[in-house]
């Protein structure tokens, strides 16, 4: 019997650390051998996930000093942005491989990190060996990675509405629109984030220009002038719908872009595209991969033929974080890729 893959999360607590002990837990390779938290070492895993006590029974959390003695073949970083970088240094020189669901290793360049985000890189040397952690992209680099990179959910979205277009070379300039859940601000919360003042609202947070741009510009290779990126607040708890208001570089009949559709996601195990028929089912909706690390995708066509609306949907707790960290965990290990990772959406949700 082949042995399990032993696994660590640092940042266990929070959403995305919940959902990868989710996915673990039925898991046929992977096994978490140490759950780390600063905060609550010693405390039953089933208190902060209280869904997963029947699965982790009297499993606690462990202190970062118990984490660097656990012996471990892989690990998951489920740290806040600027906090994972020297940790991720720390467990490649202890032999592990590491998946990091942060922001600090998604763009290759340390001038772009710095103007991103604000900050110097700490370990900018590792930034030209890290693989940005979409397999849809870089599913053939990540077979020999030690490295690779969380991605942020918003750039998921948008990369995977938009993909098709691109590689059709269609793009002129792009309008793109994030509508995204509240989980979206992470475990803890803030003033913008809490039930009181955000239920019920239609919040636009970031109008003109988000940081998740960077990764589009890296990875879609459009040029920043070509993008305006606005994300909004609404009433989800996890979800984000992302909708792109395309304007075209030549009139196209529906049909070419359909042929683009089954190019770009007809071989793909998680990406779905919307039927023609009904109409509104075409811009894709949350709610029907909630819980999954499905994306589903869509698009209309103005009767111009110039102007397109590419859509996508998708669980920013899932493809837009812990499931794609383990989708491209899986590849890094030489497993089926969608080990793990067959649960079924929930509906209604």
């Amino acid at each position: 019997m082949t042995d399990p893959i032993r696994v660590l999360i640092w940042g266990a607590t929070g959403f995305t650390g919940g959902e990868l002990l989710r996915i673990l837990a039925r898991h046929p390779r992977m096994k978490a051998v140490g759950c780390v938290s600063r905060s609550k070492a010693g405390t039953p895993i089933g208190a902060v996930h209280p869904h997963l006590r029947h699965v982790y029974g009297d499993m606690t959390f462990i202190s970062p000093d118990d984490g660097a003695n656990t012996e471990a073949d892989l690990t998951f970083l489920a740290l806040p942005h600027r906090a994972s970088a020297e940790e991720a240094k720390r467990r490649l020189d202890a032999g592990q491989k590491v998946v990091d669901l942060s922001a600090d290793f998604r763009l290759r360049s340390a001038e772009n990190y710095k103007r991103w985000y604000g900050v110097e890189h700490p370990c900018a040397e590792l930034l030209s060996e890290a693989v940005y952690g979409l397999p849809e992209l870089h599913r053939a680099e990540m077979a020999s990675a030690r490295l690779i990179s969380g991605v942020g959910c918003n750039a998921t979205s948008a990369i995977s509405a938009l993909l098709p277009f691109v590689r059709g070379g269609l793009v002129e300039d792009v309008r793109i629109e994030c509508r995204v859940g509240s989980s979206e601000g992470g475990a803890t919360g803030d003033e913008g984030s809490t039930h009181p003042l955000r239920s019920r609202t239609l919040r636009m947070v970031a109008p003109f220009v988000h940081r998740h741009m960077a990764e589009l510009i890296q990875e879609l290779e459009l040029p920043e002038e070509k993008i305006t990126m606005g994300v909004t607040a609404v009433e989800l708890v996890r979800g984000i719908q992302c909708v792109a208001h395309v304007t075209l570089n030549k009139q196209v009949r529906e049909a070419d872009i359909w042929k683009l559709y089954r190019a770009a996601w007809g071989n793909e195990p998680f990406v779905s595209f919307t039927p023609a028929r009904p109409a509104h089912f075409r811009i894709p909706d949350p709610r029907f991969v909630l819980g999954s690390n499905r994306i589903l995708t869509g698009f209309a066509l103005a009767e111009d033929g110039r102007r397109a609306i590419a859509a996508s949907a998708l669980d920013n707790l899932m493809k837009g974080a812990a499931g794609s960290a383990v989708q491209s965990a899986n590849l890094m290990f030489g497993l089926e890729e969608t080990s793990g990772l067959d649960m079924m959406p929930l509906y209604p949700a």
